[in-house]
């Protein structure tokens, strides 16, 4: 059986991570290589190290060019072709925003700046669009490397270009389930990337599950998971809850998915985390108690 069929998302997403580190490549480019690779990131760097010796040019740089204008070419269902995408803006752009004092990065002041000129909302989900789109690998500040390999990726050198792509995938993952998956498992990384701690506090955990799961406010709120008032009052009055586990987490997306509002097709004795078992109860209890109370 290939290896790709025994990783999780979560780890390809750090692979990918990874070889865009290494090689200096597009997220798509990273993900292709895997993909052909069995998803180990040694193979495919093999792969690219191989194909720039039939280059003239030995620089890793002019190999990257020459593999990114290939891609661009042999991809006819790409919306804005390379030439449309201009480096030099986005290395502009780079510049109003970086940190003085350090300029590969930009700091938490200069980060607010930028998302407050993209006219975005901090605590609102397109803003942890953007960040899960650069690749954001810590909370509260964000690197050069994560910046222009974003904007490359999203084919975005202006502003008004960023804003309107991210609302674009803002509206996009409304519907479509893989790109939800895939937001969703890098939030639980990235909310708990300013700790050293395995898991995730509990108050930035009921936060990011409000911005995920809330939605649009001009669609039926939190329509992927229609209990989500009630598991946050859950956790709210469960005192002793300090924190989420990365398991948990996971599965509470399974939950919201699966399992029906009145729990019928909810199996105790399944592989649910006892925190999700608690939750269950706790609704059933407040159900009946309330139907005593209408009786």
């Amino acid at each position: 059986m290939s290896s790709r069929n025994k990783i999780s998302d979560r780890e390809k997403n750090e692979r990918i991570r990874q070889l865009r580190e290494v090689m200096g490549v597009t997220e798509q480019q990273a993900r292709q290589a895997l993909q052909s690779n069995d998803w180990v990131v040694e193979r495919a760097v093999a792969a690219f190290c191989e194909e720039s010796s039939s280059y003239p040019s030995s620089s890793s740089s002019s190999h990257h060019a020459s593999y990114h204008s290939q891609s661009s070419s042999s991809s006819s269902s790409s919306s804005l072709s390379s030439s449309k995408f201009d480096r030099k803006k986005v290395e502009q752009l780079w510049t109003n925003y970086a940190d003085p004092n350090d300029t590969n990065k930009m700091n938490l002041e200069q980060l607010l700046r930028f998302i407050n000129d993209l006219q975005f909302n901090p605590s609102k989900r397109e803003t942890l669009i953007l960040c899960w789109k650069m690749n954001t690998s810590k909370q509260g500040e964000l690197q050069r490397n994560e910046f222009l390999h974003g904007c490359q990726d999203l084919q975005c050198d202006t502003l008004d270009k960023l804003r309107e792509r991210i609302k674009e995938l803002n509206k996009e993952v409304e519907t479509d389930n893989e790109k939800f998956k895939q937001l969703y498992i890098y939030t639980f990384n990235f909310a708990r990337s300013s700790t050293s701690m395995k898991n995730l506090d509990i108050q930035p955990a009921m936060a990011y599950w409000k911005m995920l799961f809330s939605g649009n406010p001009t669609n039926q709120q939190c329509h992927r998971f229609k209990l989500l008032d009630l598991w946050i009052k859950f956790l709210e009055e469960r005192s002793s809850q300090r924190s989420i586990t990365k398991d948990t987490w996971d599965l509470l997306l399974d939950f919201s998915t699966t399992i029906k509002p009145d729990f019928s097709n909810y199996d105790h004795d399944g592989a649910w985390p006892t925190l999700i078992d608690d939750f269950v109860e706790y609704v059933k209890t407040s159900q009946n108690q309330l139907s005593s109370v209408n009786a």
